[in-house]
């Protein structure tokens, strides 16, 4: 047990027993009810939305993310994870199995390696690299285990209907790219603010108006070309 506290309370593990306990400390305030799910997801730019009771889709997941679609202000952030494989689960999940499976590994590595080590500066590099090393590592270990909560997200999510294609909305993110963007559609009501891509590149920017020409389903996002693009101009 003396062991344990000391490798856990001792660099580099440390570190990551640091973010561990915000992580347990966040989850256990949501399940007493005293900060709300979303609280953290909107810290790190998630796209809030919902698929309200007309059953139009709202943007709302990390796919198109929760780690990342809709956080069109930290896209240097979350791009990069949602291509390993951590898209279309909320931020807060994903980060919580992160920063556990790189703990976990941090440890072990102190366990079975690091404490082989002479101490000074040789010990000070090796405790950095297995810090860095973990975070690298668990980055594919989340991925594999999310898998089967992406899945199942996926099933719960509605189906938007199909006539908001060829309606035309307007750019809210700085910018659209194959994996990030939001834009609003006017529909009578509050309007609605969508998952947007765009296979061109960052050829869009805010203000701009696109039309929608594919839904998808797998993103639970839509294909845009620009007004131009549509009427053949």
């Amino acid at each position: 047990m003396i062991e344990f506290l000391q490798i856990v309370f001792s660099f580099p593990t440390a570190f990551y027993s640091v973010l561990l306990g915000v992580v347990v400390g966040y989850w256990l305030l949501s399940a007493l009810g005293l900060v709300g799910m979303d609280v953290a997801d909107g810290l790190f730019g998630h796209g809030h939305g919902h698929f309200g009771g007309d059953g139009h889709g709202h943007g709302h997941a990390l796919g198109d993310q929760s780690l990342a679609d809709g956080a069109h202000h930290h896209q240097s952030v979350f791009d990069p994870l949602m291509r390993l494989g951590l898209g279309g689960i909320p931020v807060t999940v994903v980060l919580s199995v992160l920063i556990a499976t790189a703990w976990a590994l941090t440890y072990l590595a102190d366990l079975y390696l690091l404490r082989l080590l002479p101490g000074g500066g040789v010990r000070f590099v090796a405790d950095l690299v297995a810090l860095v090393v973990a975070f690298v590592v668990a980055i594919p270990v989340a991925a594999f285990a999310l898998r089967p909560v992406r899945r199942l997200l996926r099933k719960m999510q509605p189906e938007p209907p199909r006539p908001l294609l060829g309606q035309t909305a307007v750019i809210r993110s700085p910018g659209v790219t194959r994996a990030t963007g939001t834009a609003a559609i006017e529909d009578g009501g509050a309007g609605l603010i969508l998952q947007i891509r765009d296979e061109g590149g960052e050829r869009f920017k805010r203000g701009d108006r696109v039309v929608l020409i594919e839904y998808l389903a797998d993103q639970n996002a839509y294909r845009v070309v620009s007004e131009e693009e549509f009427r053949g101009a």
